[in-house]
């Protein structure tokens, strides 16, 4: 397959007019256009597929429903807003439910984006900072429960949100060594619990400035190290609700662009009306796109990631290069997959994205397939 006519978004440049060739699945090949005949996408941007790191649900369909058919239509659905890979993610519930999710997910088919496992967020969080979790099930952490999780999980939890002031330094120790992912979110911690976690491996922070202790001149909380820290990868829900349009300025001012990585953190009500759902067996009501708790506290959201990387060009100073690295690069990293994923690049498997110059999804492509187009 040839496609021709498009801008091609390098690691470091845009490529304008330029031709993709690709076969068996992979990127064959990246080179000027000369004209000849191919998949035309009439000047469209390429970017490699966007990586969701932090996806509840959408179109109805949520992680923690226990129905693996809920997560292949998650898979199809996330096509839609450009993504081409996803880690479901878990919400803080009772034990019972979290494993039938997880054998759920783990069971389920990718027919869209490619489900590439599970994000942990809790149960072992703060519950001063729980934001939508449900406090009646938040838990200590600990290698038992942990494995017991994993095995439910075929194996496949590759992030875990926790709050490192909550738990032994052992458990960061032990889930790391487990090859999983840890992430500092819905926590209290001091920049003195930071610094500890960071010494133990962790540096990562889950949707930075939500849920976390706050910026403070003589301790700059969670909110604050996530900033101050260039080793620190923090995720970013580039809504403009969850986040002011100043503070994703400022954000984007204080974090290297290798340091951050863009996530919808979207639940079932996401491409639904305006009315009442269901999040981690919690009610919430969405009005005008925002969905809120009963007592008023934001859960969730309904962003796409393509509104996201569009929200952060009209904001920041990061431009589309920048952005890529955001939406894919970083995630792919975190991951450990950015040997295969995350940049258009020659040998890279083919998982794009196709942008038109308003940043609306066109076409998405896995696997050398089209699997979406508008």
């Amino acid at each position: 397959m040839l496609l021709t006519n498009l801008k091609a978004v390098l690691p470091d440049q845009i490529m304008e007019n330029a031709a993709i060739e690709i076969k068996d699945g992979f990127i064959k090949d990246i080179r000027p256009w000369k004209g000849e005949s191919g998949t035309d996408l009439n000047g469209a941007y390429v970017l490699p597929g966007f990586i969701d790191v932090h996806v509840h649900g959408t179109n109805d369909d949520d992680a923690m429903d226990q129905n693996p058919e809920a997560i292949e239509r998650i898979s199809k659905n996330l096509l839609k807003e450009g993504t081409t890979a996803f880690l479901a993610t878990t919400m803080t519930m009772s034990e019972e439910d979290i494993k039938k999710a997880l054998r759920a997910i783990s069971s389920a088919s990718s027919p869209g984006a490619r489900r590439l496992g599970v994000h942990l967020e809790g149960p072992f969080i703060n519950e001063k900072f729980k934001g939508a979790q449900n406090a009646q099930f938040i838990v200590k952490g600990t290698p038992e429960l942990i494995d017991a999780y994993n095995e439910a999980a075929n194996g496949e939890i590759r992030l875990v949100t926790l709050a490192p002031e909550e738990q032994d330094t052992d458990f960061l120790d032990y889930l790391q060594a487990k090859g999983i992912v840890v992430s500092m979110g819905h926590s209290d911690a001091s920049a003195d619990d930071v610094r500890i976690a960071v010494n133990h491996g962790v540096k990562r922070v889950t949707h930075c400035y939500n849920g976390m202790s706050k910026f403070h001149h003589r301790d700059l909380g969670l909110t604050g190290m996530a900033l101050y820290r260039d080793d620190i990868m923090a995720e970013i829900i580039a809504d403009k609700i969850h986040i002011s349009p100043e503070a994703l300025d400022f954000f984007a001012k204080n974090k290297p662009v290798d340091q951050m990585t863009l996530v919808t953190d979207s639940i079932r009500a996401k491409n639904l009306p305006d009315g009442e759902y269901d999040l981690g067996g919690q009610k919430i009501f969405v009005k005008d796109g925002v969905s809120r708790l009963e007592a008023g506290s934001i859960a969730g959201s309904t962003l796409r990631l393509n509104e996201g990387f569009r929200n952060m060009l009209e904001t920041t100073r990061l431009g589309i290069v920048e952005l890529a690295k955001a939406a894919s690069t970083n995630p792919a990293k975190t991951l450990g997959i950015d040997d295969t994923h995350g940049t258009v690049e020659n040998g890279k498997t083919a998982d794009l994205t196709v942008l038109d110059k308003d940043f609306n999804v066109l076409k998405t492509m896995v696997g050398g397939d089209f699997r979406y187009e508008r």
